[in-house]
């Protein structure tokens, strides 16, 4: 979470965010820092906020600092499809745009989130430190054997789609109502 916005809460009230209490914001945009936009509240309710809203990307954030039961980590995996179908939906999803805006984007991200938390991701400054860090956990033989077991499974496999947007990766032509690709058109 953001100091920045804790901060300005924290002056507003004259007293110190609770522990178990976070931000939120109650217009969606996280740049608006005004303290009548800033509502404190339980993750719980941030959670419950953000699935009211049908805002799967908020949801699954959040369910990614909440210590899980079975049942928010289903509703984790829905979220996390949902969002990216919406990406899809809008044309947004990272296989739909150019490797250049891929990268702009990713910039972005870590300038931000360097900026908001003083780290790129989980604890670690630099991303390239955090992907050698992230890959010294794992042997060489593993991490080829394990890459080799992902080019087994998706070899000569397509992707396909029906007009509920619902998709699946098989060798075969799963039948009637099926197109080949990411994103059904007529």
């Amino acid at each position: 979470m953001s100091k920045r916005y804790v901060k300005i809460w924290q002056e507003y009230h004259g007293k110190k965010l609770p522990k178990n209490m976070e931000i939120h914001h109650i217009d969606g945009n996280r740049n608006n820092n005004e303290p009548s936009n800033l509502l404190a509240v339980t993750i719980e309710e941030h959670l419950n906020i953000h699935k009211k809203q049908n805002d799967y990307g908020a949801v699954q954030a959040i369910l990614m600092r909440m210590n899980r039961t079975p049942e928010e980590n289903n509703l984790l995996k829905e979220s996390a499809s949902k969002h990216q179908k919406k990406l899809l939906e809008q044309g947004n999803h990272n296989f739909q745009i150019t490797k250049e805006e891929r990268i702009k984007r990713s910039k972005e991200i870590i300038k931000e989130r360097l900026k908001e938390h003083g780290v790129a991701f989980l604890g670690i400054k630099d991303s390239v430190e955090n992907a050698k860090r992230a890959r010294s956990f794992v042997s060489r033989e593993t991490e080829l054997r394990l890459a080799k077991q992902m080019q087994d499974k998706v070899r000569n496999t397509k992707w396909w789609v029906n007009k509920s947007g619902d998709r699946k990766r098989s060798k075969e032509y799963p039948g009637e109502g099926w197109k080949v690709g990411m994103k059904y058109e007529n």
